[in-house]
């Protein structure tokens, strides 16, 4: 029986390089079309958007005025939904950091912020204008329904 041995041909000089160059830019391409881009949706540099936190509230009983209501309160993980108010339709959904941080890059428009966070009955939502050129801060409280 004939023995047959492997050699290992190296390819020509110059090809994977080559092949480097014609996939990365295409690989680029891929990416970029499929980010979100529709109604509301912002390319990925944008410059207007918003962003917030997400928190439980209360975390202990509360007393006194609501304006105690923020040192009862605590950061919460949470997937956060941006519906476009005049179509209504869903523009982004994002999931906060554990720090209950969340930047959605929107177009100038009016939004409505929703949030889902374990261990709270309901996220009350928040109407939203983002203007051009700027973020829009907000904070979405999530009831825990502690008295």
């Amino acid at each position: 029986m004939a023995e047959f041995r492997r050699t290992a041909r190296r390819p020509p000089a110059g090809l994977l390089p080559a092949l480097v160059a014609l996939t990365v830019p295409v690989a680029l391409a891929a990416c970029s079309a499929a980010a979100p881009n529709g109604p509301g949706g912002a390319p990925a540099d944008a410059r207007s958007g918003v962003t917030g936190v997400v928190a439980r509230w209360p975390v202990c009983p509360v007393e006194g005025a609501p304006e105690s209501r923020d040192r009862h309160s605590e950061p919460t993980e949470a997937t956060v939904r941006v519906r476009e108010r005049s179509s209504d339709s869903e523009v982004a959904a994002v999931r906060t950091g554990p720090d209950g941080r969340f930047r959605v890059p929107l177009r100038a428009g009016a939004y409505e912020v929703r949030a889902r966070a374990s261990g709270t009955g309901h996220c009350k939502p928040v109407g939203v204008t983002v203007r051009p050129g700027a973020y829009t801060e907000i904070t979405v409280r999530c009831d825990t329904g502690l008295r």
